[in-house]
């Protein structure tokens, strides 16, 4: 029996014994726990993790650069500018073989755009001068001008004070004269085509550079000086014709005073206006390539020259802005998703059109946010103040849309600060 109680008494000991542990566990197991919560404290204050806002984003430049490209099939007659020069916004760079003068017809264009109020004392006093070459433009000219002669009739008209005899006398003289302006018209022709002929000729040879280049341009030169005197040859037969026309119009008696023929004469003059504004349009359309903004040129001068045949719609070059390159991207956000997006914040941007992983991402910056959602949706413009260069330090073209993917960096929260977020939300949801 003694024995018995002896065991128990022995169990109870080693239980307590094996239910009690060490000391020094007790001491360094509590410093090793709190020094456990410590470094994880740390590691969780130090590491940031950052609260992300993501949106579709078009990214656009305001001011690329612009293509040169032909605007029909022709050949070159003649380069303005230089490789890489400046030039301004409207600046002819490239004229195509057309049977006008270029200057000359800049002079047309510079009169038309100095009438800014097409008025009908403008436009009667509208004129340039008889011996511009200008070609097929001549007909829309010679259009107005018979216009500007029939709306002058009702305004003033220095043969309606001649008898019958006396305004027949003048219709004589008056083709008399323009007989005599004919024959030298005839005899112009002729001239200009034997100047033409020669030309081709030294425009051959100085191809072949057996004749010299200054030989080549006096040819030129003594051209365009017989086909200004042709021009003003023509011009004045148009004239004399005109005033024949108006003292017929006399001596037939149709010429009336009432105020509303006055009317559509003054009517067709304002639509013969407008119809050699177009016809300048057209003219610069199809045989000039201009500069469509103030840049530097970039020609492909390997590959076009002066006399080279180009097709249509071929590019041929590129202007370059003069300012930097204004880039900026334009995110589409609900407007609850918007709430805490702030100007200055960092974004991060993958455009579609690069692969992110060759390419990199584009790092921009909020500049502002519509205050007023439209359609449910707040703006949200993006700078980029280190241009479309990469994160792997690659330089992208702008064009003029590119979309993609944005990610809003709006606070670069701590680790412990997003545990406790999720512990309180747990909280607040069980509660």
């Amino acid at each position: 029996m003694a024995e018995h109680d002896n065991i128990e008494l022995r169990s109870e000991e080693v239980q307590e014994i094996l239910g009690t542990p060490p000391g020094w566990m007790t001491r360094f197991g509590t410093l090793l726990a709190l020094v456990v919560i410590v470094i994880l404290g740390y590691v969780g204050f130090m590491i940031q993790y950052p609260d992300k806002i993501e949106g579709d984003i078009r990214v656009v430049s305001t001011d690329p650069p612009k293509r040169l490209v032909t605007p029909g099939k022709g050949r070159i007659a003649l380069i303005r500018v230089q490789n890489e020069s400046r030039v301004r916004a409207n600046e002819v760079l490239i004229v195509f073989e057309n049977n006008a003068n270029i200057e000359d017809a800049l002079t047309l264009e510079d009169a038309l755009l100095a009438v800014r109020q097409p008025a009908d004392s403008a436009l009667l006093a509208f004129s340039v001068p008889g011996n511009l070459v200008l070609g097929d433009l001549k007909t829309s000219l010679f259009e107005f001008y018979r216009r500007q002669s029939d709306y002058q009739r009702f305004l003033s008209n220095p043969y309606d004070r001649l008898n019958q005899s006396q305004q027949q006398k003048e219709i004589q003289k008056l083709q008399s004269l323009a007989g005599s302006d004919q024959d030298r018209l005839n005899s112009i022709n002729r001239q200009i085509e034997s100047v033409e002929s020669r030309l081709r000729r030294e425009e051959q040879l100085g191809r072949e550079s057996l004749l010299a280049e200054e030989r080549v341009n006096r040819t030129r030169e003594e051209l365009l000086g017989l086909q200004r005197i042709r021009e003003g040859i023509e011009s004045s037969i148009k004239s004399r014709g005109f005033d024949i026309d108006r003292i017929r119009s006399e001596m037939s008696g149709l010429r009336a005073n009432s105020r509303e023929n006055q009317s559509e004469a003054a009517a067709a003059l304002q639509q013969s206006f407008r119809n050699l504004q177009k016809s300048m349009s057209e003219w610069k359309a199809k045989f000039i390539i201009s500069s469509p903004i103030d840049g530097i040129v970039s020609l492909d001068l390997e590959s076009i020259s002066e006399q080279q045949f180009l097709e249509e719609n071929r590019e041929i070059g590129v202007v370059v802005p003069l300012k930097q390159h204004e880039v900026r991207g334009i995110v589409q956000l609900e407007a609850a998703k918007s709430v805490k997006v702030e100007p200055g914040q960092k974004v991060v941007v993958k455009l579609e059109s690069y692969a992110f992983a060759e390419y990199g991402a584009v790092i921009g910056q909020v500049k502002a946010k519509s205050q007023v959602p439209i359609d449910g949706k707040i703006t949200v413009e993006v700078l980029f103040p280190q241009g479309l260069t990469t994160t792997l330090g690659r330089q992208l073209e702008p064009t003029r849309e590119m979309p993609g993917q944005a990610t809003i960096i709006t606070l670069d929260k701590r680790l412990i600060q997003r545990i406790f977020e999720g512990i309180r939300s747990v909280g607040m949801a069980q509660g």
